[in-house]
């Protein structure tokens, strides 16, 4: 039987992307047989009940966006059977990179219509969603609450960068209760980098833990620095002094949840959305969806 699949289209998208999804989509229909539909949303679209109208007798639900559109589908398929598919349409395209899926659209339309694996992935469950990548409060959710949406669609992942400059120098640390599997412990931190996938992280932390999507739990990266300094010595630092280092960077695995608690109330970004303020608890799912990937060379 031939596939059906379900492309659900940011309305981020560009038309330069649309107009490439459409000419793969016929392109696959006509290779494989695919059975294809393309729901293009509005911003009044509620994704998950978009997904949920349409999910029957589907055998994979593509998201096409960014990374905020591919975990917003994930959580419409959280508890279904559904796999999904991801053709990157976003400024960081995180998860995609994560995962080794194409970032080319006609690629990744022939990866979900033709010969592919499914890889079982882990999840996090904040304010009832899910997210896929990571979550954090402090200078990770300042940069993504100032970087504007102009900003990242002129420039790109650099965009970040300068905002990110301008918060690590405004950096100070606060007083933070952290609860890691249920056991609590104070800290005074600038970053708090709660981390499912490990793109991100091993950008911001190299040499960092390894931190991989199906390993059954998140790696929670914890700064404690108290002036901005310290944050370039830290690369050098941590290769040669890992030690002192070790009193700075607190790295710390969890398998069921992480909880954060500030004296007062601090943004929280999940997938590089702003999503509320503290306090905020984050709970691991583990092997919460399955993905569509490359499958493995033999």
């Amino acid at each position: 039987m031939p596939m059906k699949l379900l492309f659900i289209v940011a309305p981020t998208v560009s038309g330069d992307v649309r107009e490439a999804l459409r000419t793969s989509i016929h392109e696959s229909e006509r290779a494989c047989g695919a059975e294809c539909e393309i729901v293009e949303l509005t911003p009044d679209h509620s994704i998950p009940e978009t997904v949920g109208t349409r999910i029957g007798g589907v055998n994979a639900v593509v998201a096409v966006g960014g990374d905020g559109t591919v975990s917003a589908v994930a959580h419409a398929l959280a508890d279904a059977s559904v796999p999904l598919g991801i053709v990157a349409a976003g400024t960081g395209n995180l998860v995609a990179r994560e995962l080794g899926i194409p970032l080319d659209v006609r690629a990744a339309v022939a990866l979900v219509a033709g010969a592919h694996a499914l890889r079982p992935i882990d999840a996090m469950l904040i304010n009832d969603r899910t997210y896929l990548l990571n979550a954090g409060v402090g200078i990770n959710a300042a940069v993504i609450d100032r970087t504007s949406r102009l900003g990242k669609s002129l420039f790109g992942r650099t965009a970040y960068v300068g905002t990110a400059v301008w918060k690590v120098l405004q950096a100070k640390p606060q007083r933070l209760v952290i609860a890691i599997d249920g056991a609590p412990r104070t800290y005074d931190a600038t970053d708090v980098l709660i981390s499912n996938c490990g793109t991100l992280a091993r950008v911001l932390h190299p040499n960092g833990p390894e931190i991989r999507a199906d390993d059954g739990q998140v790696d929670v990266c914890i700064i404690c620095m108290k002036v901005a300094i310290e944050y370039p010595w830290y690369y050098v630092l941590r290769s040669i002094f890992p030690r002192h280092v070790n009193r700075i960077i607190h790295e710390l695995p969890a398998e069921r949840s992480v909880s954060i608690h500030s004296e007062t109330p601090m943004a929280v970004q999940a997938d590089g959305d702003i999503i509320g303020a503290t306090p905020v608890t984050i709970t691991v799912r583990p092997k919460a969806l399955s993905v569509i990937v490359p499958a493995p060379d033999r």
